[in-house]
């Protein structure tokens, strides 16, 4: 439901709310009355907020749907075709989840397949999930007309926040890099750049630095290094991060831990989008090396090559407070009960601050009802906060450069985890001869699954065709 700008007046200040109500209780007992009620209204809003403070905000989802007998058939046919029976879940997941949650059950697949060296799939699941995200979100005047139908009716096919696709774009560039081929990687994390700064009604400055950094490091494996140090400086001018990290350099390493905050609803309706750090111990990543000792170590340090939690609660390096139909809020000051109460209120009251009107008191009063009426309203019409999410995403994106090729198809990274060091493990995901990408995780991605939430059946009338689809496209 649209707001009008009556109801988005300024506050009015709390030395002028604080006078009134003091003149008011000081003039005849109809007036005490008021100022009695103005103030109870006036400390309600503070009495919510202390009962809620100390409490950390947690992920409600929306009660399950039972899945039809014959869906949750066909989907396990389907599933059981796939070769590896560890990501069957998610294969009968997608099947049943239909179009509405393609975009995320193939980033879901995406990044499983990935972790299990499986390019391939992850290919093609991330080649699923890009082209659904770009069909809306690419930079070109057809994605703007797609994006202004898309919003205009609302349909609720889960695209991402920013941050998302950004990551989705950057994965699949990886698995372009994966295969060689640095040009097309090279765009991928151009256009994972792009993402980040493109909401659903809004854009923003870029401040994502791993994305032009690994798009420079792409240019300089494809033999490019007049681009990779053009790439570079963009990477720092996000990020100053990067102003160490050499971009010019053959060994890649890519580290993740940690988890990315979730997604919560919150304000009266749950009509908010927030978000929430998990209770998880820091973690830092510190050498990678063929051995768990020091000698010979491919890369000898690390950097916080991305704060995924930052990425997702800000705008263009903003903090946000949330995120309302597709627009965000900063944290620029908090709104009083005067841009509630509305004009009338706010007329009423001061001309009873300064004459001792009863009549103005009153109309007042019945400004600020009318104002507390209407956005009682608004928020009970407002729907519920979309919180779905992509829970495989890292809290931390660590990135090292080595000078000497590694013989070794992995390397042991040290991980300091509050002062304890454990030894974890980057794969190979690149070698070629003039680079190679070691990547990594601290949480595998199939052990997440049970984070993403009940299954909801599609509803949506292309789902016989998407499961036909998704049938001959994964028949193998």
């Amino acid at each position: 439901m649209m707001k009008h700008s009556f109801f988005r007046r300024r506050p009015a200040s709390r030395t002028a709310v604080a006078a009134a109500m003091v003149w008011l209780s000081a003039l005849a007992p109809a007036h005490a009355q008021f100022g009695g009620l103005l103030q109870s209204l006036m400390q309600a809003p503070a009495q919510q907020a202390a009962a809620q403070a100390g409490q950390k905000p947690v992920k409600r989802w929306a009660p399950a749907v039972p899945v039809p007998p014959d869906a949750q058939a066909a989907a396990e046919v389907f599933a059981a075709k796939t070769s590896n029976a560890a990501l069957r879940p998610l294969f009968q997941r997608l099947y049943i989840e239909g179009e509405r949650n393609a975009t995320l059950n193939f980033q879901r697949i995406g990044m499983a397949a990935l972790s299990l060296g499986d390019i391939a799939l992850a290919e093609k699941a991330f080649d699923a999930a890009v082209t659904r995200i770009e069909i809306i979100y690419a930079d070109n005047p057809e994605a703007q007309k797609a994006k202004s139908l898309w919003t205009a009716e609302k349909i609720k096919d889960y695209k991402g926040e920013p941050y998302e696709r950004a990551m989705a774009h950057f994965y699949r560039g990886l698995v372009y890099a994966a295969k060689g081929d640095f040009q097309n990687a090279r765009a991928l994390f151009k256009q994972a750049d792009y993402q980040d700064t493109v909401a659903e009604a809004e854009q923003y400055a870029g401040d994502f630095g791993l994305m032009p950094f690994m798009a420079g490091w792409a240019s300089y494996c494809d033999g490019n290094s007049a681009m990779a140090k053009d790439f570079l400086q963009q990477a720092i001018k996000g990020d100053s991060n990067y102003s160490t990290v050499p971009v010019d350099q053959p060994v890649l390493v890519l580290f993740e831990s940690g988890r990315s905050p979730f997604k919560y609803g919150s304000g009266k309706s749950g009509e908010i989008l927030k978000w929430q750090s998990h209770d998880m111990p820091l973690q830092t990543a510190k050498t990678a090396c063929t051995s768990s000792s020091d000698t010979g170590c491919a890369v000898n340090s690390f950097v916080k090559g991305a704060d995924i939690g930052f990425q997702a609660t800000t705008r263009g390096g903003r903090p946000i407070d949330g995120i309302l139909n597709g627009k965000a809020s900063f944290k620029d000051g908090a709104q009083g009960v005067a841009s509630v109460a509305g004009v009338v209120g706010d007329i009423g009251l001061q001309t009873a601050l300064a004459t001792g009107d009863r009549d103005a008191a009153g109309l007042g009063l019945l400004g600020m009802f009318t104002g507390l009426v209407a956005q009682g309203v608004a928020n009970a019409t407002q729907a519920q906060a979309d919180v779905r999410e992509w829970e495989q995403l890292p809290a931390t994106v660590w990135l090292g450069t080595g000078a000497k090729k590694a013989t070794a198809s992995s390397l042991n990274v040290a991980l300091d985890t509050e002062g304890r060091v454990s030894q974890l493990t980057a794969t190979r995901l690149v070698d070629t001869p003039s680079c190679q990408l070691y990547w990594g995780r601290s949480l595998a991605p199939l052990s997440l699954l049970p984070e993403a939430g009940p299954l909801e059946p599609g509803a949506n009338p292309r789902d016989p065709v998407f499961r036909q689809e998704i049938a001959t496209a994964f028949a193998s």
